[in-house]
């Protein structure tokens, strides 16, 4: 999106670098050049790296993202020349102007912008093959506040949707280029379904959010109508959409989603008040929820947490089991950590300012142990002290959870029951080799991490994944008639 935003009448294309795929190459640099830096929390070590490489070749650095959001004086302090705080979409020609003509401020902010002001990505800038599917966002913000999240404090709590024709033409240029496989990369795919216009206590957001959920409706609707048959998305959304059928049909007939990952955080109703969590359904209820999702042919991805405040070896042992029971097919474990700018950081930053004062009652049990972690590599069991686990029984159970859900008996269960059972074998297979490769890959951390690179990938995880894809491509073509490989796009060549 920066590149499309990006003045090309001025200094023509950008080069883009995508480290998850390539490592950044200060080489390629030369003096005068302008390197925008887009830094998470997660991965801001390795954008410091890239600054300070940067500026040893004479460029000027300006740093972006959450991370520099939240942190707007420290990209400055590890050699940025520049920070841009918010949505970089329309500021950042007025940056790239300003560092061309040598006036360069240290501070630009892009607020939160508008869904009209949000600009399509510019796909044709990268490598499709290295891809199996791009992402597109069609909305931003998110009605929730749950505590662990900084979602909705960077992006506000207003759903922003991006005008449907824009969407459309970004989907159907993707198509054009070989993708039938979309990932709309919203924080939430349904933020005002009729459950959640249902808890609004505000009477004039209640209102604003119908008119999102019609918008929504509209855009599904004029989605199906010009974007080709066979283009298939996912997505991640709450549980919540499947009680609004008029919604949740539209979703699956209208934008054809077949895969969600869906934010079950705990199946333990203590663990998901602690987390703000409250309209999440818990126990068996989140179970008929998972089984209502597969049964319409939504490969339901359920994303749990481990180590949250009330968790204990106990409650993670009933974890294991419930995902195991719960009849998703696949299953995330993160370990609970704390994402700056959410509210839970902002508690134990203050919890830990006030410790030992004795007219303050600390709002967490669980204790920050240090400040700026994010600039170390430890995990977050290292650098938070959980009230009844210790360290080694954090990663121990998380990693129980992983062995659990991925061992031989339990995708052995889940190939014979429900969704898997009416497939064909190729695509059984495929399923088999998909869980192989995905434990391999994200055990420990989950999807959201942009720590994992292909080159610290082994060569028996790799020959997996390609194993894997080469299947799945197959059923795809076979599913939906293709002569394009899913995973080699045409115009790759």
């Amino acid at each position: 999106m920066l590149a499309q935003a990006t003045p090309t009448d001025l200094i023509g294309d950008p080069v883009i670098v995508d480290e998850t795929v390539k490592r950044f190459k200060a080489r390629r640099v030369q003096p005068g050049d302008i390197v925008g830096v887009g830094i998470t929390s997660g991965n801001c070590l390795a954008g410091y790296r890239v600054v300070k490489e940067a500026k040893s070749k004479g460029a000027t650095v300006i740093v972006g993202g959450i991370h520099a959001s939240i942190f707007p004086d420290e990209p400055l302090e590890m050699g940025a020349d520049a920070v841009v705080t918010g949505n970089g979409d329309v500021i950042w020609r007025r940056v790239v102007e300003d560092a061309l003509a040598h006036r360069l401020q240290k501070y630009y902010h892009g607020g939160r912008l508008p869904g009209e002001a949000m600009l399509k990505a510019r796909w044709d800038l990268l490598n499709p093959a290295k891809y199996l599917f791009p992402t597109v966002q069609t909305v931003a913000g998110c009605p929730e506040n749950c505590n662990f999240c900084s979602v909705w404090v960077m992006d506000g709590r207003e759903p922003r949707q991006r005008p449907a024709a824009s969407i459309i033409e970004e989907v159907n240029e993707l198509a054009a280029m070989g993708f039938r496989l979309v990932a709309f990369a919203d924080d939430n795919l349904n933020p005002s379904t009729l459950g959640r216009i249902a808890r609004e206590p505000s009477a004039q957001k209640r209102k604003e959010l119908e008119r999102v959920r019609e918008e929504r409706l509209r855009f599904f609707a004029e989605y199906d109508r010009k974007v080709p048959k066979s283009v298939l998305s996912i997505s991640q959304m709450t549980a919540e959409v499947i009680d609004d059928e008029e919604y949740f049909s539209a979703m699956c007939q209208q934008v054809r989603i077949r895969a969600a990952l869906i934010g079950v955080e705990s199946f333990s109703e203590e663990s998901l008040a602690s987390a703000n969590k409250r309209a999440n359904a818990s126990g068996q209820s989140m179970v008929e929820i998972i089984r209502r999702f597969q049964e319409r042919g939504i490969v339901v991805m359920g994303s749990f947490i481990t180590g949250l405040e009330s968790d204990t070896v106990q409650t993670l042992e009933s974890t294991r089991r419930f995902a195991r029971e719960s009849g998703a097919l696949l299953a995330q474990f993160t370990n609970y950590g704390l994402y700056p700018g959410s509210k839970d950081y902002l508690e134990m930053v203050r919890d830990r300012e006030n410790a030992g004062r004795a007219d303050y009652t600390p709002k967490h049990k669980i204790q920050l142990l240090r400040d700026r972690y994010w600039l170390t590599t430890l995990k977050p069991p290292d650098y938070l002290r959980h009230p009844s686990m210790s360290r080694e029984e954090l990663i121990a159970e998380n990693k129980k959870c992983w062995d659990s859900f991925y061992s031989w008996q339990a995708i052995r269960e889940r190939m014979k029951d429900g969704f898997l059972s009416s497939r064909p074998l190729y695509a059984t297979v495929a399923y088999v080799f998909f869980c192989l490769g995905f434990k391999r890959i994200y055990a420990g951390h989950g999807t959201s991490s942009e720590k994992v690179r292909k080159v610290s990938m082994g060569f028996t995880t790799r020959f997996i994944v390609k194993l894997g894809l080469a299947l799945y491509g197959y059923f795809y073509r076979r599913k939906v008639g293709l002569r394009v490989p899913l995973v080699r796009p045409v115009s790759a060549q």
